[in-house]
């Protein structure tokens, strides 16, 4: 690492995920390392340790925090927005309901929210959304008609399809 202990420490102090992976935050008085961006308490700068590596701080005695996991690299997504994604596709035929989402993975909407638009940037809707009328766009190159493809992509008539379509496409 050529970079300065005082840059380091803007780094973790602002946030900053362009220097994730390149090095990480390891806190003396907890034993926990980190990535650059994680969004726990910036420690003291008295308590805090560069280092370049992830398996560098696991041999120095510190062990990965558990809000950032820096041990799955910088773009970690937690296993269970796979299974809101299958649901999402699955479930093309209607609006699915946050609280749906929420049940399914046991855990509260907010933190399923926040994981699936810093993985996705899109809200959970919008990508719904976007799925739902990609299937419409393909039902029509197929030859189906608006009539007939409404209720298979989860809207109440043709009408709010159209609109749906063109806004999302600006064609029709």
């Amino acid at each position: 690492m050529n970079y300065s202990f005082d840059f380091m420490y803007d780094i973790i102090k602002n946030r900053n995920k362009d220097y994730d992976g390149v090095f990480f935050t390891c806190v003396k008085s907890t034993g926990i390392f980190c990535l650059p961006s994680c969004k726990a308490k910036t420690p003291f700068s008295k308590n805090v340790e560069f280092i370049s590596t992830a398996l560098e701080a696991k041999e120095k005695g510190y062990r990965p925090c558990r809000r950032c996991h820096p041990m799955n690299g910088p773009h970690f997504y937690p296993k269970w927005l796979e299974k809101i994604e299958t649901y999402l596709a699955n479930n093309l035929n209607r609006a699915v309901l946050d609280l749906e989402l929420s049940n399914l993975v046991n855990l509260e909407i907010s933190t399923v929210r926040r994981h699936f638009k810093n993985k996705h940037t899109l809200s959970l809707k919008e990508f719904h959304r976007n799925l739902r009328l990609e299937k419409a766009r393909k039902l029509m190159q197929e030859g189906k008609t608006m009539k007939e493809i409404h209720p298979l992509v989860g809207y109440q008539s043709v009408k709010g399809l159209k609109l749906a379509y063109t806004k999302h496409l600006g064609i029709m």
